[in-house]
């Protein structure tokens, strides 16, 4: 199925665009044996992030972090690497052991916000309902879902509500370390974005077991 009006859908690719240029970082020169060989897995991954092909790019990192699971800029653009891949849960793993290793980088928290909100996004079916749900046909029918047609199931939507909470504390905190004003003022936007999703997901929550007391 392919959904329409999907704005948070949208918004998380924009994000993704504004931070994948930037924020694949280098791996720092250090006394570790196996540097020279991590810089070259960090080297080559970033070249084939750039053709597209997350798939070679996700198995040099790989390939890094097991020579050394202790270098923060492995663990960091691997996990950008899932994200370019959306495979979120995987990227939300790697950047809780680069932020254990760097808890002052700014950027981390920033890619971490752009995880929990892609996990959010998954759970969603439908951002505008009204709008219909398109088969692969070309034809609309109504999806088995719950509420006004946003979620699947409650679970989904729970869980989406948690993890708009997790990237909302992500964002604030990319913002309390940041020094980049000119980023400052778009990502609190974005943060009232998500504040808005999250008190609409909030609704159809209470709407479901307002209906379900009714039964």
């Amino acid at each position: 199925m392919t959904k329409k009006g999907n704005r948070g859908e949208i918004i998380l690719m924009k994000k993704l665009l504004i931070f994948f240029a930037v924020l694949f970082v280098s791996v720092m020169s250090s006394a570790c044996i196996n540097n020279f060989a991590i810089q070259e897995l960090n080297i080559k991954a970033k070249e084939y992030l750039d053709k597209g092909d997350y798939d070679e790019a996700i198995k040099r990192l790989e390939s890094s972090v097991d020579l050394d699971g202790t270098i923060f800029e492995s663990r960091y653009n691997l996990a950008v690497a899932y994200v370019n891949k959306e495979q979120f849960e995987k990227a939300v793993n790697q950047l809780k052991e680069a932020i254990a290793l760097n808890p002052a980088n700014p950027d981390a928290y920033y890619t971490l916000g752009v995880a929990y909100e892609g996990e959010a996004s998954n759970k969603v079916i439908n951002k505008f309902p009204e709008a219909g749900i398109e088969t692969e046909d070309g034809a609309e029918k109504p999806a088995e879902t719950f509420g006004t047609g946003i979620f699947k199931n409650l679970e989904d939507a729970q869980f989406a509500v948690q993890k708009l909470d997790e990237s909302i504390e992500a964002y604030k905190k990319y913002l309390e370390l940041s020094k980049i004003p000119e980023d400052s003022e778009k990502v609190q936007e974005h943060i009232n974005d998500l504040e808005q999703d999250k008190n609409t997901y909030l609704k159809e929550i209470d709407a479901a077991a307002n209906s379900a007391q009714g039964e």
